[in-house]
Protein backbone atom coordinates (compact mmCIF):
# COMPACT_ATOMS: atom_id res chain seq x y z
CA UNK A 1 0.00 0.00 0.00
CA UNK A 2 1.53 3.58 -1.01
CA UNK A 3 0.65 5.83 1.60
CA UNK A 4 -0.06 9.37 -0.06
CA UNK A 5 2.37 11.32 -2.15
CA UNK A 6 4.99 13.68 -2.55
CA UNK A 7 2.66 16.07 -0.89
CA UNK A 8 1.83 14.35 1.93
CA UNK A 9 1.57 16.68 5.09
CA UNK A 10 2.60 16.07 8.93
CA UNK A 11 1.41 18.56 11.22
CA UNK A 12 2.52 16.97 14.31
CA UNK A 13 6.76 17.57 13.16
CA UNK A 14 6.20 21.32 13.87
CA UNK A 15 5.85 20.25 17.44
CA UNK A 16 8.50 17.49 17.38
CA UNK A 17 10.83 20.62 16.02
CA UNK A 18 9.86 23.10 19.15
CA UNK A 19 10.67 20.31 21.31
CA UNK A 20 13.98 19.90 19.27
CA UNK A 21 14.81 23.63 19.79
CA UNK A 22 13.76 24.05 23.19
CA UNK A 23 15.81 21.26 24.62
CA UNK A 24 18.67 23.04 22.75
CA UNK A 25 17.86 26.49 24.10
CA UNK A 26 17.54 24.69 27.71
CA UNK A 27 20.98 22.95 27.45
CA UNK A 28 22.73 26.17 26.19
CA UNK A 29 20.91 27.77 29.02
CA UNK A 30 22.42 25.18 31.90
CA UNK A 31 25.86 25.95 30.24
CA UNK A 32 25.45 29.69 30.89
CA UNK A 33 24.02 29.31 34.51
CA UNK A 34 26.68 26.48 34.98
CA UNK A 35 24.81 23.75 35.37
CA UNK A 36 26.52 21.74 32.97
CA UNK A 37 29.44 21.87 35.10
CA UNK A 38 30.23 18.46 35.64
CA UNK A 39 28.63 17.36 38.46
CA UNK A 40 25.72 16.07 39.64
CA UNK A 41 22.64 17.10 37.55
CA UNK A 42 25.21 18.01 34.48
CA UNK A 43 25.07 14.85 32.79
CA UNK A 44 21.71 14.50 32.25
CA UNK A 45 21.51 18.47 31.41
CA UNK A 46 24.39 17.56 28.87
CA UNK A 47 22.40 15.40 26.90
CA UNK A 48 19.78 17.41 25.93
CA UNK A 49 21.95 18.55 22.80
CA UNK A 50 20.04 15.60 21.12
CA UNK A 51 18.06 17.80 19.78
CA UNK A 52 20.66 18.11 17.38
CA UNK A 53 20.55 14.77 16.00
CA UNK A 54 16.50 15.19 16.18
CA UNK A 55 16.39 18.05 13.61
CA UNK A 56 18.74 16.15 11.43
CA UNK A 57 16.05 13.14 11.40
CA UNK A 58 13.62 15.82 10.77
CA UNK A 59 15.43 16.74 8.06
CA UNK A 60 15.91 13.09 6.45
CA UNK A 61 12.19 12.20 6.84
CA UNK A 62 10.94 15.24 5.10
CA UNK A 63 13.21 16.29 2.61
CA UNK A 64 13.69 12.43 1.24
CA UNK A 65 9.96 11.41 1.38
CA UNK A 66 9.18 13.20 -1.61
CA UNK A 67 12.02 11.17 -3.80
CA UNK A 68 10.84 7.93 -2.02
CA UNK A 69 6.87 8.35 -2.92
CA UNK A 70 7.89 9.61 -6.14
CA UNK A 71 9.41 5.91 -6.93
CA UNK A 72 7.08 3.80 -5.10
CA UNK A 73 4.14 5.75 -7.62
CA UNK A 74 6.24 5.84 -10.70
CA UNK A 75 6.07 9.27 -10.42
CA UNK A 76 8.25 12.35 -11.68
CA UNK A 77 11.60 12.66 -9.46
CA UNK A 78 11.27 16.10 -7.44
CA UNK A 79 12.82 18.82 -9.68
CA UNK A 80 16.74 19.24 -8.17
CA UNK A 81 16.73 22.57 -9.23
CA UNK A 82 13.44 23.69 -7.64
CA UNK A 83 14.39 21.67 -4.61
CA UNK A 84 17.87 23.02 -4.78
CA UNK A 85 16.47 26.79 -5.04
CA UNK A 86 13.77 26.16 -1.93
CA UNK A 87 16.56 25.38 0.48
CA UNK A 88 19.01 28.15 -0.83
CA UNK A 89 15.86 30.32 0.04
CA UNK A 90 14.33 28.72 3.15
CA UNK A 91 18.07 28.72 4.89
CA UNK A 92 20.02 31.29 3.82
CA UNK A 93 17.97 34.72 4.14
CA UNK A 94 17.43 34.89 7.97
CA UNK A 95 20.83 33.52 8.39
CA UNK A 96 22.53 36.00 6.68
CA UNK A 97 20.46 38.60 8.63
CA UNK A 98 21.33 36.98 11.73
CA UNK A 99 24.61 36.94 10.80
CA UNK A 100 25.31 40.71 10.20
CA UNK A 101 22.94 41.73 12.87
CA UNK A 102 25.06 39.58 15.27
CA UNK A 103 28.44 40.47 13.73
CA UNK A 104 27.62 44.17 14.54
CA UNK A 105 26.53 44.32 17.69
CA UNK A 106 29.16 42.11 19.26
CA UNK A 107 32.10 42.94 16.97
CA UNK A 108 32.49 39.96 15.21
CA UNK A 109 35.09 41.38 12.67
CA UNK A 110 36.64 38.37 11.39
CA UNK A 111 32.65 37.99 10.17
CA UNK A 112 32.97 40.80 8.34
CA UNK A 113 36.25 40.67 6.70
CA UNK A 114 38.40 37.94 4.66
CA UNK A 115 38.69 35.02 4.04
CA UNK A 116 36.22 34.93 6.98
CA UNK A 117 33.15 36.19 5.33
CA UNK A 118 33.48 33.40 2.93
CA UNK A 119 33.38 30.79 5.37
CA UNK A 120 30.72 32.02 7.31
CA UNK A 121 28.68 33.05 4.78
CA UNK A 122 28.89 30.49 2.29
CA UNK A 123 28.42 28.18 5.66
CA UNK A 124 32.13 26.55 5.45
CA UNK A 125 32.37 26.66 9.30
CA UNK A 126 32.76 22.69 9.70
CA UNK A 127 35.79 22.66 7.36
CA UNK A 128 37.42 25.57 9.02
CA UNK A 129 38.46 24.22 12.68
CA UNK A 130 39.54 27.72 13.80
CA UNK A 131 36.12 29.47 12.94
CA UNK A 132 34.30 26.54 13.23
CA UNK A 133 31.95 28.15 16.01
CA UNK A 134 32.47 31.77 14.62
CA UNK A 135 29.86 34.14 13.70
CA UNK A 136 27.04 32.46 14.83
CA UNK A 137 28.29 30.24 17.10
CA UNK A 138 25.79 27.04 16.22
CA UNK A 139 25.50 27.85 13.00
CA UNK A 140 28.52 25.12 11.63
CA UNK A 141 25.44 22.84 12.17
CA UNK A 142 24.01 24.37 8.75
CA UNK A 143 26.73 23.60 7.38
CA UNK A 144 26.16 19.95 7.90
CA UNK A 145 22.38 20.29 6.55
CA UNK A 146 23.82 22.23 3.35
CA UNK A 147 26.15 19.05 3.04
CA UNK A 148 22.86 16.58 3.29
CA UNK A 149 21.38 19.02 0.97
CA UNK A 150 23.24 18.41 -1.43
CA UNK A 151 24.02 14.46 -1.45
CA UNK A 152 20.34 14.17 -1.28
CA UNK A 153 19.56 14.37 -4.92
CA UNK A 154 22.74 12.08 -5.18
CA UNK A 155 21.68 9.43 -3.16
CA UNK A 156 17.82 9.90 -4.33
CA UNK A 157 19.24 9.34 -7.97
CA UNK A 158 21.37 6.19 -6.66
CA UNK A 159 18.34 4.86 -5.40
CA UNK A 160 15.88 4.99 -8.52
CA UNK A 161 19.38 2.54 -10.00
CA UNK A 162 18.05 0.13 -7.73
CA UNK A 163 16.00 -3.04 -8.97
CA UNK A 164 12.52 -2.17 -9.19
CA UNK A 165 9.43 -3.60 -9.74
CA UNK A 166 7.04 -4.54 -6.72
CA UNK A 167 6.53 -2.07 -3.61
CA UNK A 168 8.31 -4.53 -1.50
CA UNK A 169 11.29 -5.25 -3.38
CA UNK A 170 11.92 -1.26 -4.02
CA UNK A 171 11.27 -0.83 -0.18
CA UNK A 172 13.63 -3.54 0.66
CA UNK A 173 16.63 -1.45 -2.15
CA UNK A 174 15.64 1.63 -0.29
CA UNK A 175 16.54 0.30 3.04
CA UNK A 176 19.60 -1.50 2.07
CA UNK A 177 20.89 1.89 0.54
CA UNK A 178 20.21 3.44 3.83
CA UNK A 179 21.62 0.93 5.94
CA UNK A 180 24.94 1.26 3.51
CA UNK A 181 24.85 4.76 4.21
CA UNK A 182 24.29 4.83 8.18
CA UNK A 183 27.30 2.34 7.90
CA UNK A 184 29.79 4.40 6.20
CA UNK A 185 29.18 7.13 9.13
CA UNK A 186 29.73 4.57 11.46
CA UNK A 187 33.10 3.51 9.88
CA UNK A 188 33.97 6.99 9.59
CA UNK A 189 33.31 7.90 13.52
CA UNK A 190 34.95 5.26 14.49
CA UNK A 191 38.25 5.80 12.23
CA UNK A 192 38.11 9.56 13.64
CA UNK A 193 38.51 8.34 17.53
CA UNK A 194 40.78 5.65 16.99
CA UNK A 195 43.02 7.62 14.45
CA UNK A 196 42.95 11.21 15.53
CA UNK A 197 43.72 13.05 18.19
CA UNK A 198 40.76 14.35 20.55
CA UNK A 199 43.30 17.32 21.35
CA UNK A 200 43.63 18.28 17.39
CA UNK A 201 41.20 21.35 17.01
CA UNK A 202 40.13 19.30 13.74
CA UNK A 203 38.93 16.10 15.92
CA UNK A 204 35.35 17.67 16.95
CA UNK A 205 34.65 18.92 12.80
CA UNK A 206 35.85 15.44 12.04
CA UNK A 207 32.82 13.64 14.05
CA UNK A 208 30.03 16.32 13.43
CA UNK A 209 30.64 16.55 9.22
CA UNK A 210 29.52 14.56 6.90
CA UNK A 211 29.92 11.52 6.41
CA UNK A 212 29.69 11.50 10.14
CA UNK A 213 26.23 12.21 10.52
CA UNK A 214 24.69 10.68 7.70
CA UNK A 215 23.14 7.80 9.98
CA UNK A 216 21.17 10.22 11.63
CA UNK A 217 19.85 11.43 8.39
CA UNK A 218 19.20 7.98 7.16
CA UNK A 219 17.06 7.08 10.08
CA UNK A 220 14.81 9.47 9.30
CA UNK A 221 14.99 8.68 5.52
CA UNK A 222 14.01 5.16 6.66
CA UNK A 223 10.98 6.34 8.37
CA UNK A 224 10.25 8.12 5.49
CA UNK A 225 10.05 5.14 3.30
CA UNK A 226 8.55 3.32 6.13
CA UNK A 227 5.49 6.28 5.89
CA UNK A 228 5.62 6.35 2.19
CA UNK A 229 5.42 2.95 1.44
CA UNK A 230 2.22 2.45 4.18
CA UNK A 231 4.03 -0.19 5.96
CA UNK A 232 2.58 1.83 9.55
CA UNK A 233 -0.92 1.70 7.88
CA UNK A 234 -2.33 -0.71 10.66
CA UNK A 235 -0.06 0.76 13.00
CA UNK A 236 -1.91 1.61 16.16
CA UNK A 237 -1.01 5.45 16.98
CA UNK A 238 -0.77 5.33 20.75
CA UNK A 239 0.90 1.97 20.84
CA UNK A 240 3.88 3.47 18.15
CA UNK A 241 3.78 6.77 20.35
CA UNK A 242 4.40 4.96 23.92
CA UNK A 243 6.74 2.35 22.94
CA UNK A 244 8.66 4.94 20.32
CA UNK A 245 9.11 7.14 23.69
CA UNK A 246 9.90 4.10 26.48
CA UNK A 247 13.11 3.42 23.80
CA UNK A 248 13.79 7.52 23.82
CA UNK A 249 13.86 7.35 27.47
CA UNK A 250 15.87 4.13 28.23
CA UNK A 251 18.63 5.40 25.53
CA UNK A 252 18.68 8.85 27.44
CA UNK A 253 19.04 7.09 30.89
CA UNK A 254 21.92 4.91 29.16
CA UNK A 255 23.86 7.79 27.30
CA UNK A 256 23.50 9.41 30.78
CA UNK A 257 24.63 6.41 32.97
CA UNK A 258 26.90 4.36 30.78
CA UNK A 259 29.89 6.79 30.54
CA UNK A 260 32.92 4.77 29.45
CA UNK A 261 36.35 5.92 30.69
CA UNK A 262 38.10 6.12 27.19
CA UNK A 263 37.18 9.87 25.81
CA UNK A 264 36.34 8.23 22.11
CA UNK A 265 34.56 5.54 23.45
CA UNK A 266 32.32 7.80 25.15
CA UNK A 267 31.73 9.93 21.99
CA UNK A 268 31.11 6.99 19.87
CA UNK A 269 28.32 5.42 22.33
CA UNK A 270 26.96 8.98 23.15
CA UNK A 271 26.12 9.67 19.24
CA UNK A 272 25.06 6.12 18.99
CA UNK A 273 22.29 6.22 21.40
CA UNK A 274 21.12 9.90 20.40
CA UNK A 275 20.75 8.76 17.20
CA UNK A 276 18.45 5.54 18.39
CA UNK A 277 17.08 8.57 20.74
CA UNK A 278 15.91 10.90 18.16
CA UNK A 279 14.84 7.92 15.82
CA UNK A 280 12.39 7.21 18.28
CA UNK A 281 11.48 10.46 19.59
CA UNK A 282 10.12 11.66 16.05
CA UNK A 283 8.46 8.05 14.40
CA UNK A 284 5.13 8.97 16.83
CA UNK A 285 4.83 12.18 14.47
CA UNK A 286 5.07 10.72 11.45
CA UNK A 287 3.83 6.85 11.51
CA UNK A 288 0.62 5.42 12.48
CA UNK A 289 -2.88 6.92 11.19
CA UNK A 290 -5.06 9.34 13.44
CA UNK A 291 -4.59 10.34 16.92
CA UNK A 292 -4.61 9.23 20.20
CA UNK A 293 -2.84 9.04 23.10
CA UNK A 294 -0.70 11.16 25.52
CA UNK A 295 2.25 11.85 23.26
CA UNK A 296 0.16 12.25 19.79
CA UNK A 297 -1.82 14.53 21.96
CA UNK A 298 1.04 16.59 23.35
CA UNK A 299 2.63 17.02 19.93
CA UNK A 300 -0.94 18.66 18.62
CA UNK A 301 -1.42 21.33 21.34
CA UNK A 302 -0.92 24.46 19.33
CA UNK A 303 1.31 26.66 20.77
CA UNK A 304 4.42 23.66 20.37
CA UNK A 305 3.36 23.79 16.97
CA UNK A 306 3.47 26.97 16.52
CA UNK A 307 7.11 27.34 18.22
CA UNK A 308 8.11 24.65 15.84
CA UNK A 309 7.21 27.02 13.42
CA UNK A 310 9.30 29.99 14.85
CA UNK A 311 12.19 27.49 16.13
CA UNK A 312 14.41 28.53 12.81
CA UNK A 313 15.12 31.93 14.10
CA UNK A 314 14.79 30.76 17.69
CA UNK A 315 17.60 28.79 17.06
CA UNK A 316 19.88 31.43 14.97
CA UNK A 317 19.65 34.00 18.08
CA UNK A 318 19.14 32.26 21.23
CA UNK A 319 22.53 31.70 22.20
CA UNK A 320 23.82 35.16 21.45
CA UNK A 321 20.58 35.94 23.88
CA UNK A 322 21.69 33.74 26.78
CA UNK A 323 25.18 34.64 26.52
CA UNK A 324 24.47 38.44 26.65
CA UNK A 325 22.38 37.57 29.45
CA UNK A 326 24.90 35.89 31.14
CA UNK A 327 27.66 38.53 30.24
CA UNK A 328 25.00 41.31 31.83
CA UNK A 329 25.21 39.00 34.94
CA UNK A 330 21.25 37.87 35.11
CA UNK A 331 20.46 36.06 37.68
CA UNK A 332 20.27 32.11 36.86
CA UNK A 333 16.18 32.69 36.60
CA UNK A 334 16.42 35.68 34.38
CA UNK A 335 18.90 33.81 32.01
CA UNK A 336 16.58 31.03 31.47
CA UNK A 337 12.92 32.98 31.67
CA UNK A 338 14.02 36.21 29.85
CA UNK A 339 16.63 34.47 27.88
CA UNK A 340 13.57 31.83 26.69
CA UNK A 341 11.02 34.93 25.74
CA UNK A 342 13.44 36.82 23.91
CA UNK A 343 14.47 34.22 21.59
CA UNK A 344 10.81 33.25 20.88
CA UNK A 345 10.19 37.35 20.37
CA UNK A 346 13.41 36.96 17.82
CA UNK A 347 12.39 33.52 16.40
CA UNK A 348 8.63 35.03 16.04
CA UNK A 349 10.49 38.61 14.51
CA UNK A 350 12.41 36.18 11.62
CA UNK A 351 9.48 34.03 10.98
CA UNK A 352 7.02 37.47 10.32
CA UNK A 353 9.29 39.37 8.58
CA UNK A 354 11.84 37.09 6.51
CA UNK A 355 11.31 33.56 6.62
CA UNK A 356 7.68 33.46 5.53
CA UNK A 357 8.27 35.83 2.66
CA UNK A 358 11.36 33.24 1.19
CA UNK A 359 9.02 30.55 1.62
CA UNK A 360 6.37 32.20 -0.69
CA UNK A 361 9.24 33.12 -3.60
CA UNK A 362 10.26 29.39 -2.58
CA UNK A 363 6.68 28.05 -3.53
CA UNK A 364 6.65 30.25 -6.36
CA UNK A 365 9.55 28.77 -8.20
CA UNK A 366 7.87 25.04 -7.46
CA UNK A 367 4.95 26.02 -9.69
CA UNK A 368 2.49 26.23 -6.22
CA UNK A 369 0.57 28.66 -4.69
CA UNK A 370 2.51 31.58 -2.29
CA UNK A 371 0.54 30.34 0.54
CA UNK A 372 2.40 29.96 3.95
CA UNK A 373 4.06 26.46 5.01
CA UNK A 374 1.81 23.45 5.60
CA UNK A 375 2.15 22.14 9.16
CA UNK A 376 5.62 19.85 8.79
CA UNK A 377 7.29 21.94 5.84
CA UNK A 378 10.63 20.96 5.28
CA UNK A 379 12.65 23.46 6.19
CA UNK A 380 16.50 23.72 7.70
CA UNK A 381 15.69 21.60 10.79
CA UNK A 382 18.65 22.29 12.90
CA UNK A 383 19.18 24.36 16.19
CA UNK A 384 22.07 22.89 17.18
CA UNK A 385 24.69 22.98 20.12
CA UNK A 386 28.33 24.38 20.24
CA UNK A 387 31.25 22.59 20.54
CA UNK A 388 31.77 20.96 23.77
CA UNK A 389 35.38 19.77 24.87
Amino acid sequence: MIAGGAAARFPLVDSMRALAALAILAYHGALFTGALDGTGTAFWYAQLNVGVPLFFAISGFLLYRPWVAARLTGAKRPDARVYGLRRLLRLVPAYWLALIVIALAFGRDDVLSWPGALVHFGLLQAYDPARFTGGIGQAWTLTVEVAFYAALPVIGLAARRLPGGSAARIVRGELTLLAVLALVAVLWRLVVVVLADPAGEAYFPLLVALPAQLDVFAAGMALAVVSAAGLDGRARPPLVASLAWLVAALCYVAVVQWRPDDPGARVFVEHQLQGLMALALLAPAVLGRGGGGAVRRLLAWRPLAWIGLVSYGLYLWHLDVLRELAEREVPTAGIVVLGTLLALVFGTASWYLVERHALRLGRRAAGRPPAGPPAGHPEPATAPTVARP
